[in-house]
């Protein structure tokens, strides 16, 4: 019997979405019975047993409200988490304000101030920077007078606020593992801001897959963009001009898996006969992966956002200082979905 089975692999088994088995074993939202009974059936015959979920009793009063700060509020990951937290928050009555930092944390400190200013409940933030003091220490002043703050996402150093992760560094060493099984030595990477949480880990990811196969780690194969579509496109047009003979990248989000696909196609080479490719995070709802090739990390957004409006209520209805200040931290793993752009182009010839 297979132990420390996980709702994805149960989600795999029963051929539904991890949010729906959640909601199956949370009783929280609609499922069908047919689908309900399939899923319980899956867990009792693996001898899975969830966590016991609590009710939390809703903290809200008529006009409370929660803000939420995100670094990018045109990147479907954070719009998908977005809904998922706002439609938990309004079975609460809880309203929300949404504000976009645009990965600058000037901006995102004059929306926390604004915040502030609002008395909102709560704050749910994806930080710019996990290295920007001022906005570490006016976050950790929230906290410390009794604010919930939860992290999303990403995280700051130094305080240990609770928040909702996605497991980055085992995505991104899956990734490159399975490029390196493939056959591929010459791999690069174009890597997020290392001044964040996910890109960081991703780079480390990334790094650590080639050590633990005794390849070297090539520094001009690790281009360090900022999770933004255009460094996508500059890094690796430059990168395919300058460095030719590596046979795949490794995209670390999925914004800048789009600038580098439009520089891959400017160049008029084929995924995967002339260059391999993964993404950190699903082009699908881009719809420039109409033929589904493209082998992507997908993340588990819904799960994500459904958390950290959990994680919001729970410390919104703590009775107890005690219990406001304990930190709790849930992260989730991505999944891998190969479709075919990580096999070895069949127009290059082998490393030796």
């Amino acid at each position: 019997m297979k132990k420390n089975l996980s709702i994805t692999d149960i989600a795999k088994l029963a051929n539904v979405s991890p949010t729906t088995v959640s909601r199956v074993f949370r009783a929280d939202g609609y499922v069908k019975e047919e689908t309900k009974h399939q899923i319980l059936r899956v867990a009792q015959e693996h001898g899975y047993k969830p966590r016991p979920y609590k009710k939390r009793a809703s903290p809200a009063a008529h006009g409370t409200v929660v803000g939420i700060v995100v670094p990018d509020i045109g990147n479907p990951f954070f719009q998908q988490i977005l809904r998922a937290i706002v439609a938990v928050l309004e079975q609460h009555g809880i309203e929300t304000v949404i504000c976009d930092t645009n990965e600058d944390p000037n901006r995102e400190i004059r929306s926390l101030s604004l915040l502030k200013q609002l008395n909102v409940a709560g704050i749910i933030i994806a930080p710019a920077s996990e290295n920007a003091e001022y906005n570490c220490s006016f976050l950790k002043d929230l906290h410390e007078k009794g604010m919930p703050v939860i992290m999303l996402d990403r995280d700051v150093k130094g305080i240990g606020l609770s928040g909702v992760f996605q497991n980055s560094y085992d995505g991104a060493y899956n990734a490159v593992d399975t490029l390196l099984r493939m056959g591929h030595q010459r791999i690069a990477i174009v890597a997020g801001p290392i001044t964040s949480k996910p890109g960081l880990d991703r780079m480390v990811g990334y790094m650590d897959a080639l050590k633990a196969r005794d390849i070297a780690v090539r520094q001009e194969y690790i281009l360090y963009g900022d999770f933004k579509t255009e460094s996508g496109y500059a890094l690796t047009r430059q990168l395919l001009q300058e460095h030719p003979k590596v046979t795949a990248i490794f995209s670390s989000n999925n914004l800048m898996s789009i600038g580098a696909l439009q520089a891959i196609r400017e160049k008029r080479l084929s995924i995967p006969e002339d260059i391999s490719f993964i993404s950190y995070g699903s082009l699908t709802p881009f719809h420039i992966n109409p033929s589904g090739t493209i082998t992507e990390l997908s993340e588990p957004t819904e799960l994500m956002g459904h958390e950290c409006a959990q994680l919001m209520l729970e410390k919104m209805s703590a009775s107890r200082k005690k219990d406001f200040h304990i930190a709790k931290r849930v992260s989730f793993d991505t999944t891998l979905y190969l479709h075919g752009s990580e096999a070895y182009p069949a127009n290059r010839m082998p490393v030796l």
